[in-house]
């Protein structure tokens, strides 16, 4: 998919996130890789978590939905 079918989505998040994403970003620099735009690692994420199986019947709030992920990755990585 090309840039040209991108929508732009505004998401907020806290400082320490914020924070996440850009010291992660420079590492992938300094030890041999590319600055990676935060948007790139919001959408390999994403795209990582539509691999998983996750239930999201009933999710009452963004913690529930971390555990859900997280339970997800775990029965993923057993299945390898």
């Amino acid at each position: 998919m090309g840039k040209e079918n991108y929508i732009r989505v505004p998401i907020t998040m806290p400082d320490d996130m914020v924070s996440y994403l850009e010291e992660n970003s420079l590492k992938s620099k300094v030890t041999g890789g590319h600055k990676l735009a935060n948007t790139e690692i919001v959408r390999a994420a994403i795209n990582a978590i539509r691999k998983l199986d996750i239930d999201y019947t009933a999710v009452k709030d963004e913690d529930d939905l971390r555990n859900r992920i997280l339970e997800a990755k775990a029965s993923y990585s057993t299945k390898k």
